[in-house]
């Protein structure tokens, strides 16, 4: 999944029951915790880019805002 141009995942996991996310913040460096629901896991990820300080945009990644207009577009 893609948040303001940051790649995060969340997934289930089973022991202990729970789910974890993790959010890409360059190509060397990511962030990671876990959560009772997968909701609150998606939350977290969010909040953990959105207090990121600068927010720039990582390297190598394409930005979501650009890349939304052209989703848009091609339905259309």
């Amino acid at each position: 999944m893609r948040y303001k141009g940051y790649e995060y995942n969340v997934v289930q996991t089973a022991n202990p029951t729970g789910w974890k996310w993790t959010v890409r913040l360059d190509e060397t460096r990511t962030k990671m915790g876990t959560a009772f629901s997968r909701d609150t896991a998606i939350v977290f990820a969010e909040r953990t880019i959105e207090s990121l300080p600068n927010r720039k945009r990582p390297v190598g990644i394409a930005g979501g805002g650009s890349m939304a207009r052209l989703e848009i577009k091609a339905r259309n």
